[in-house]
């Protein structure tokens, strides 16, 4: 496969990965839906796993705490900021001041975030590929298929098995599902 239109797009590996996926007829809708699952695990962990790491060991010493925002804050504060983890803190933050148990907040506040970073990565991937287009490296018959090749695999993207591996900050979870088949029987699914 040559590099096409997506050569100079100005996404991560797992991203280009993924919006030539969608363009390629020879990729079935599972295998969309897999890489998008990587892409968007492995863009959010990039810059957030010891972000993750922290909240997770937070309150697992059993010690009551008497201000748990102020303590959360904290952990937040002493960490990278990103577009996630400022979703994430809002969130959390939200939950907490409505009473709601450190656990559930965060696991809330996960579930908000993660809706926000997939929103933000439809957007980024179609920029990219406006870009393209703008520069004629793409026809216009192939960013209507990408736009909409990208929404239907983002529509079926795994939600609950992305949460579980930012819960366990585990970055390899879609690894078995987007490896490149060798074997001649492993071409694309009829």
């Amino acid at each position: 496969m040559t590099d096409g239109p997506f050569r100079n797009l100005k996404l991560d590996s797992r991203s280009k990965r993924f919006a030539e996926a969608v363009q390629n007829d020879a990729v079935d809708q599972k295998t969309r839906c897999a890489y998008a699952n990587d892409a968007i695990l492995n863009g959010i962990l990039r810059e957030n796993q010891a972000l993750l790491r922290a909240l997770q060991d937070y309150g697992q010493d059993g010690q009551l705490d008497l201000d748990p925002i102020a303590s959360v804050k904290g952990v937040f504060d002493s960490h990278p900021k990103s577009e996630f983890a400022d979703h994430l803190q809002r969130e959390v933050g939200l939950q907490l001041h409505e009473g709601e148990k450190f656990q559930a907040a965060i696991n809330s506040g996960l579930e908000a975030a993660l809706e926000s970073s997939i929103g933000e990565f439809r957007t980024r991937t179609h920029e990219a590929c406006l870009e393209a287009y703008g520069s004629r490296e793409m026809r216009k018959d192939q960013l209507d298929r990408f736009v909409v090749g990208c929404n239907l695999a983002l529509r079926g993207i795994d939600c609950p098995r992305i949460l579980k591996a930012l819960k366990d900050v585990n970055k390899g979870a879609f690894k078995k599902d987007v490896m490149k088949k060798e074997g001649l029987d492993e071409g694309p699914r009829m």
